[in-house]
């Protein structure tokens, strides 16, 4: 099921048992420093919300069982048992240019029990190769493979996604056959997410 709208009036009170797994606003008020190649639609747009963790933590208040994307710039959320770290590539990562390393990953905190699955490492190498290969929609799009890997770990139970932006986290709910709740503030986002989770589980259908 997906909502357009803020998240706080159309998706609260969650579910009993939700799980909620989101890229939320990392309170660090960004802002694309993209200056070359073609210009995206998103390279303009600000993220709402991004001025602090307040919407963060909000949506998180009362829930057990997460899994929340952040910037090593913020703390972690309340709730957090332990932190991964998503190693983007070598095709990610701006930043200050005359410093002498790029910030080419962010941490995912992980909330609650009931994890499981394969013991693996906490360093998740789902890397962007090319953001034109990956058909990029957002500026902070996720590659679905690290979605699934995420998801596929979780307990049962419903996964809530209240800033879903295009999609990614229902695509990944279709690909490994999850129910998926999602919310998009943002009028163009919703619409591309509505197509994306749209074709996965058409294509979830076709070879059913």
């Amino acid at each position: 099921m997906l909502h357009h709208g803020d998240c706080f009036e159309c998706l609260y009170p969650l579910p009993q048992g939700a799980i909620v797994i989101t890229d939320p606003p990392y309170g660090i008020g960004y802002q694309s420093s993209r200056t070359r190649g073609k210009p995206m639609h998103w390279h303009s747009k600000a993220i709402a919300s991004d001025g602090d963790l307040s919407a963060r933590d909000r949506v998180l208040d009362g829930v057990e069982v997460f899994a929340c994307f952040g910037s090593p710039k913020t703390s972690a959320p309340a709730g957090t048992v332990a932190t991964l770290v998503w190693d983007k590539g070598p095709a990610s990562g701006m930043g200050d240019l005359s410093f002498p390393w790029k910030p080419s990953f962010e941490f995912v905190w992980i909330g609650g029990k009931g994890w499981s699955g394969h013991r693996g490492e906490g360093v998740l190498r789902h890397q962007i190769t090319s953001y034109a290969s990956m058909g990029r929609e957002h500026p902070n799009q996720k590659p679905v493979s690290l979605l699934e890997h995420i998801i596929a770990k979780a307990p049962a139970g419903v996964i809530v996604d209240p800033f879903m932006g295009v999609g990614t986290t229902g695509i990944a709910c279709a690909n490994i056959g999850r129910e998926f709740i999602g919310a998009e503030i943002d009028r163009g986002y919703y619409d591309i997410a509505c197509q994306r989770i749209g074709a996965a589980q058409s294509q979830g259908r076709l070879f059913a």
